[in-house]
Parts: C-alpha cells; structure tokens; sequence
C-alpha cells in the first residue's frame, strides 16, 4: 500500500520531501521504495513478515500506547515495557528502531 501510494504521488511529480510529509514516512523511506520494483518490494515485504522481531508478541501493546498517546518517546516506551515484563531483556535502540517501524506502517506521528 505505501509503496503504491509513494509511485502515485511521484507520478503526479511530488517531490521526495513532500511525498515523506504527505504519507508521514521519512525521506530515507520514500527513495528506497522508488528505487524498488512491485515484485522487489512484494520480496521484501515477505522477508519482513518472514522474519520474527524481539518485540513481535508485544506489538499489540506498543501500537495501542501509540495510538492512545502518539506522543510516546520510543525512551518511554522502553520503560513501559519493562515495567509490564520485568523480564524482558531488550536495549532502547532495539525498540527505537521497532517503534520507528509501527510509526511507519500505521503511519502514526
């Protein structure tokens, strides 16, 4: 979906920086997605669904932190987490990253 979204508003001779505003997705995100075909970014999403993350069974619980407060640092995140599960071992880039990725997706300020 934000692949064909990112090559329709290219076609209608947006610019990089407008797309990633438009669509809420970093700039970094819109060239790689222009420079992939359909059946390349069709692969890649595969391999991404294919691949199991670190926080996967907690995603539920960051999308909905999110969605009820957009504002969340992914710092803050972090702390809630380890307050819910004390034993969970992850570092904050980890959940930088992973928080980064649910923003895009469910393209979340």
């Amino acid at each position: 979906m934000l692949y064909l979204n990112i090559q329709q508003l290219h076609q209608r001779k947006f610019k990089v920086s407008q797309i990633a505003q438009e669509l809420k997705v970093s700039r970094p995100t819109v060239y790689k997605y222009l420079k992939m075909t359909f059946e390349e970014t069709k692969a890649y999403m595969e391999q991404l669904q294919g691949k199991g993350k670190k926080l996967d069974p907690y995603r539920d619980w960051i999308i909905a932190w999110l969605e009820e407060y957009p504002h969340l640092s992914a710092a803050q995140i972090h702390d809630w987490l380890l307050e819910r599960y004390p034993d969970l071992v992850v570092g904050e880039s980890t959940v930088r990253a992973y928080v980064k990725e649910i923003r895009e997706i469910y393209q979340i300020e």
